[in-house]
């Protein structure tokens, strides 16, 4: 193998315990989580938590052979290249080591059996520290709260007299009006989370500027952030990663999805693998 194929999903694929199409499916997932690739591939089932040990060892068995052969080129005195090729391994083999031991973000782990989302298992964990894109966002709406006096919030505010089923309703078919549109095309980035003004005001957005639109908007009608989540998914059948709301209601689970102009209970939505879901307090790890 040659020492530039050092990256994980590389390696991963080269030792065939991943294919081409399952990285592609996993790098597009992480961009949404802003989590680790081995994380994010353990959760797609796509990998054991014993091979991504392995091949994370076997990473930095690449790494320091690669670093020794720089620096063995690059020094012109050998006993500072050994001393740096030493300390430099050294501590990159205990990162490594630290990373296939611990997952981060989930230091505080609490089976939660009432929100069993899709029938699956959850994990439930505050720490937010990895969900830079997701905690930014909030945080960029919040510090405009003042300046929200758009016309999409006077539209939504339009609802606030309705029961929470028809608020969940008229919500989910407001945000679809907006076009789909992928954030490289309106942004120029490959991934970027926006805010509902930034949403409304460009007219466009990809699945988790739907999702977070309608979380808002719902919030902003008195329905409890705590009785919501959005939802990172795996299509079945398209086979992509994707964000949809889900409202834990007075009569149950419902999902809100930009592909749909329905709103469905949970139960009856076969299509989706559920991967991760979060809103302002906690995050929840979903397996089978």
């Amino acid at each position: 193998m040659r020492l530039s194929k050092s990256r994980l999903g590389d390696l991963l694929v080269k030792k065939g315990l991943i294919s081409d199409d399952q990285l592609i499916v996993a790098l597009k997932t992480q961009k949404l989580l802003s989590a680790p690739l081995g994380e994010t591939l353990k959760q797609l089932g796509f990998i054991s938590d014993t091979a991504l040990k392995s091949t994370l060892v076997q990473q930095a068995i690449y790494r320091g052979m690669a670093f020794c052969l720089t620096a063995f080129i690059g020094f012109s005195s050998l006993s500072f290249a050994k001393s740096a090729r030493a300390e430099t391994f050294s501590s990159q083999s205990q990162q490594v080591q630290k990373a296939a031991i611990s997952i981060p973000g989930m230091g505080s782990l609490n089976l939660k059996k009432d929100y069993r989302l899709f029938g699956s298992r959850e994990a439930r964990s505050t720490n937010l520290n990895a969900f830079t894109k997701f905690t930014g966002v909030i945080h960029r709406f919040n510090a405009s709260l003042s300046a929200n006096n758009s016309n999409w919030v006077s539209d939504i505010m339009r609802f606030r007299n309705l029961s929470e089923a028809q608020k969940i309703e008229q919500v989910n078919r407001y945000v679809n009006a907006v076009p789909y549109v992928e954030d490289a095309q309106t942004y120029g980035v490959s991934d970027y989370w926006a805010t509902p003004a930034e949403f409304f005001a460009r007219n466009a957005g990809d699945c988790e500027d739907f999702a977070l639109a309608k979380y808002r908007a719902l919030s902003m009608l008195g329905i409890s952030k705590d009785d919501m989540r959005i939802v990172i998914v795996q299509d079945k059948i398209k086979n992509i990663p994707h964000a949809v709301l889900v409202v834990y209601s007075a009569e149950g689970p419902v999902i809100l999805d930009n592909q749909s102009q329905v709103v469905s209970e949970a139960r009856h939505v076969q299509r989706y693998k559920p991967i991760y879901s979060i809103n302002e307090q906690a995050w929840w790890r979903h397996t089978s």
